[in-house]
């Protein structure tokens, strides 16, 4: 009888001390890694705060940074939260976006105007027989008087000295976007009526205070005049006791002559019993 041979079964084995070995070393040198990650970040010189930082804090300066990163919020999406300054830029291009419009319009209705003033002065010089505009026809004559001589005379020479026309406020008005609006006569009437009354009182108001200084200028001149008179009086009615020539003895300064003396009593010389006598 033959024998089967037995196939050989590849088994397993399990090496538990290689095994344990391994799992050492991997978890030693996980263990080294974090130790050295941990040196390196500790390395790492981190920045100070910056402008916005400083200005607003950590916070608002982080809001600030993600609005400026993503300010129509296309990554996060919720509502439109724009900075002042993008803010400011949109109004800015709206607001010039309008002034253009307003100038557009603004020469639109010039250029009809200056059209319109152009054919109601050609219409007015075809009626006057001065001039025939751009139809060929020949010019009609016109017996004029003397006094329309003399106007038109006095409106050439009025023509030479008139001012050239200035634009520059025409300019600025269509600039700013502000249409002119016509009051009508009663409303510049009613000005004017206003503005005069105002002319009137300020006038008097001055005319007022001009007259109180000018009192209060006379009073006090007044006064000093008053102050130095008595002030002189005073001076000359201690004089004579305090000169030489009041010391004098008096019957020394009669001696002098009544024509070039004259007496004059003192409250000093009262008292004394005598009378100053100086020259006049």
């Amino acid at each position: 009888m033959f024998r089967k041979p037995k196939s050989k079964k590849n088994l397993r084995k399990h090496e538990p001390a290689a095994d344990d070995e391994n799992e050492s070393d991997t978890v030693g040198t996980s263990i080294k890694l974090e130790a050295v990650r941990e040196l390196q970040e500790s390395r790492v010189r981190h920045n100070g705060l910056n402008a916005l930082e400083c200005a607003l804090g950590k916070e608002l300066a982080a809001e600030f940074a993600a609005m400026d990163d993503d300010p129509f919020r296309q990554r996060g999406g919720g509502m439109l939260c724009l900075s002042e300054g993008r803010q400011a830029q949109m109004q800015a291009a709206n607001i010039e976006a309008g002034i253009r419009d307003q100038f557009k319009k603004e020469t639109f209705l010039r250029d009809e105007n200056e059209e319109m003033r152009k054919y109601v002065q050609a219409e007015l010089r075809k009626r006057k027989a001065d001039v025939d505009v751009g139809d060929g026809e020949a010019p009609t004559a016109k017996v004029q008087s003397v006094e329309d001589k003399l106007l038109y005379k006095a409106a050439e020479k009025v023509r030479l000295f008139r001012s050239e026309r200035n634009d520059e406020l025409l300019s600025n008005q269509m600039l700013a976007g502000i249409p002119e609006v016509d009051l009508g006569v009663n409303a510049r009437m009613s000005n004017i009526i206003e503005t005069e009354k105002k002319k009137t009182d300020m006038l008097k108001e001055v005319i007022e205070k001009k007259r109180n200084l000018s009192e209060d200028a006379l009073f006090r001149q007044d006064r000093a005049k008053d102050l130095s008179k008595n002030y002189v009086q005073h001076s000359i009615f201690y004089m004579e006791s305090t000169t030489k020539l009041g010391q004098e003895d008096w019957r020394k300064k009669l001696d002098r002559g009544v024509d070039e003396a004259r007496m004059t009593l003192t409250d000093a010389d009262l008292s004394r019993g005598e009378a100053s006598i100086h020259k006049l």
